[in-house]
């Protein structure tokens, strides 16, 4: 769980702590951030004449920005859930491993915006189920 993957998550972390990701508004950043990413980091993978280059970590940062969107509370603790959950849908391509498989920006993006999607499920069930 280290490498330039695990450095744009521990980003995404404390980046989260200031963009707001609740609510319309939350909605309408996450959608737009996650447009202009599979658009730049396309351009970025041309550029870098490597597919998935490891340098892009954008996808990092909006992957995890879908882990703990629209969660009824974000404690310090569900936040490190989210990013410890997103790190291992990330690394070991559960469930997402197919989607990687897309040209471009989409196959950079998508794996980790529904590895963040994935954690993001299993933290609103968590919570469900404790509550």
């Amino acid at each position: 769980m280290t490498g330039s993957g695990f450095l744009g998550t521990v980003l995404a972390f404390f980046l989260a702590f200031i963009i707001p990701l609740q609510g319309v508004a939350g909605l309408v950043f996450l959608l737009a951030a996650s447009g202009v990413s599979v658009y730049l980091s396309g351009i970025a993978e041309t550029a870098l004449g490597r597919k998935d280059d490891p340098r892009i970590v954008i996808d990092e940062i909006i992957g995890y920005f879908w882990s703990i969107a629209f969660l009824p509370f974000t404690t310090l603790g569900v936040r490190l859930t989210a990013f410890v959950l997103f790190r291992i849908f990330d690394v070991y391509k559960i469930p997402t491993g197919e989607v990687q498989k897309l040209k471009g920006g989409w196959g950079i993006m998508m794996d980790d915006i529904l590895s963040g999607l994935a954690a993001n499920f299993i933290i609103h069930v968590s919570l469900q189920i404790l509550s």
